[in-house]
């Protein structure tokens, strides 16, 4: 048995680009979290067993690995089934290189600020994205076992696109995998026909050529300036189903493709503009006029996201939401929204000051709807 590596990857929050980062070349800013991690511990085996376990979820997968293919054995639960298919192609990926492949054990468990929760009897999650974490630091932690840079040739990032693609058969943007990747970046996602063409029955050798092909994503690292503080609190009793409003905004695309071309148009055009303007900030060469002028551009890009969410008959950002938003701007907030895909997951919000952040929590703990994640 070989020694225990252990791999981490971080929580994010999309802060711009939410829907219209599903376009190419349009533009996404997402941070991560400095502490706030998904942990997995990586043992190779003496043999071609395969144990996994995710302590949050309480459920278990023992099965095999075929040390010629690099194949695990299927029937792993639903819940498992990302952490599984990452352990396979990061196999597959380990036999591609030449390396003699062994069983596996590996465990996740993520921090608390990722959980699903359970508040006066309703749940309610995070949004911080634990399930594109946990791939990347499975798939990072393997490649280091078995001796393999996983940031030669991008392949910790390359794998874990791929890994959630074939686990879940959708092709998202992928700025979360991204960020979990890379940290805090501004992101343009890679063309879809890039993983939509991979094979459904596929060897080592394919995934050592997608590894090996060019994939035209283009990744920035990028930092908030110093003085911005983040607070972010979570809808206790929410759980805005990802999938389903990304669904929703495709029928009305398929629909009114004109009609969506401009609003996604209009959306990105503000992205741009904030964060132009918070480049300036972040390296001191903005000033108090560039700061209202990253504000300005938030808040409209936030905005033409909800006229979105409108057309396309879902709360992205309900009334409810926009005045909740305002009454964080009143009470110390510089720009706030529901990150990401919108819904009710969560809210976050950045202060540029102490005395802000103080004031905007206090509010915050004084809404009943809201719990504070320690971010």
């Amino acid at each position: 048995m070989s020694s225990v590596i252990e791999s981490k990857a971080p929580g994010k929050i999309l802060w711009l680009g939410g829907y219209a980062i599903l376009e190419r070349p349009n533009v996404g800013l997402v941070t991560t979290t400095d502490n706030a991690y998904v942990t997995a511990r990586i043992t190779l085996l003496d043999n071609n067993d395969v144990n996994l376990s995710a302590y949050d979820l309480d459920e278990k997968y023992n099965g095999s690995i075929n040390l010629i293919t690099g194949e695990i054995s299927p029937d792993a639960s639903q819940m498992l089934n990302l952490l599984k298919t990452s352990c396979e192609i990061a196999s597959m990926y380990a036999l591609s290189k030449g390396k003699n492949i062994k069983g596996l054990k590996v465990s996740t468990k993520n921090d608390r600020q990722f959980a699903y929760t359970l508040e006066s009897g309703k749940l309610s999650k995070s949004g911080l994205g634990a399930s594109a974490a946990v791939i990347v630091t499975a798939i990072k932690g393997i490649l280091a076992a078995y001796g393999i840079d996983p940031m030669e040739n991008e392949a910790a990032h390359k794998l874990s696109q791929l890994a959630h693609s074939v686990a879940t058969g959708k092709v998202g943007s992928g700025f979360d995998i991204a960020a979990a990747t890379y940290g805090s970046i501004v992101y343009t996602r890679y063309s879809p026909e890039i993983l939509n063409n991979f094979p459904k029955e596929y060897s080592y050798k394919d995934i050592k050529n997608i590894v090996e092909q060019h994939w035209d994503y283009k990744i920035e690292p990028i930092s908030l300036p110093r003085n911005f503080k983040i607070l972010m609190a979570n809808y206790i009793g929410n759980a805005a189903i990802t999938v389903s409003l990304v669904s929703k905004v495709n029928e009305f695309k398929a629909k009114n493709p004109n009609e969506y071309n401009k609003i996604i148009a209009k959306i990105n055009e503000q992205d741009e503009l904030a964060i132009f303007y918070l480049r300036k900030l972040s390296k001191g060469s903005g000033d108090l006029e560039d700061l209202a002028k990253f504000r300005a551009a938030f808040d409209s890009a936030r905005l033409v996201t909800k006229e979105l969410g409108v057309r396309a008959g879902i709360d992205i950002e309900d009334d409810e939401a926009t005045e909740l938003i305002e009454e964080c701007k009143r009470h110390g907030a510089l720009v706030a929204r529901l990150p990401g895909a919108g819904g009710k997951d969560a809210i976050a919000a950045i202060t540029i000051n102490d005395e802000d952040y103080s004031q905007l929590k206090e509010f915050l703990l004084s809404k009943n709807e809201l719990k504070i994640l320690e971010i």
